[in-house]
């Protein structure tokens, strides 16, 4: 199902106090286009600190959803202006979780390949980061 992709993450995290964590993924994965949205599926590495778990955004022209299943389960909604509440799900146990979508820009050269997103957000995980996060995703 699908064409295999290489999916380009590079996500950069400052918290309140202005301490900066930089994380890039790189990895292989199916899109596929279903009802007016196109999806990307791909696999979680150790480097993310999920392996195990499998990703699917759903991108549509003013919303993204980002959802995780498998050891670590979440869905995050970003569309700008917009407040989304859930819960980030670990073995450990699940956390509630807020963002607050600033920014995003989506950059199609075609419907498969060369799609290029940013998205600006707020997170606050109760008792455990709040700040400013950044997502660039690349998808050759």
């Amino acid at each position: 199902m699908g064409e295999n992709v290489l999916i380009k993450i590079n996500t950069v995290q400052m918290d309140f106090k202005g301490n900066k964590d930089d994380m890039e993924l790189i990895t292989e994965g199916k899109i596929y286009l279903k009802n007016n949205a196109t999806y990307v599926v791909y696999e979680e590495s150790e480097i993310s600190g999920m392996k195990g778990t499998t990703s699917r955004l759903k991108i549509t022209e003013d919303c993204i959803i980002m959802k995780k299943m498998g050891r670590n389960n979440s869905e995050l909604v970003f569309e700008v202006g917009k407040r989304y509440k859930t819960l980030y799900r670990t073995p450990h146990g699940s956390l509630p979780m807020e963002i607050v979508t600033k920014k995003i820009e989506i950059n199609k050269i075609d419907l498969y390949k060369n799609i290029e997103i940013t998205i600006e957000y707020d997170l606050n995980i109760t008792g455990l980061f709040e700040g400013k996060n950044s997502i660039n995703i690349k998808i050759n």
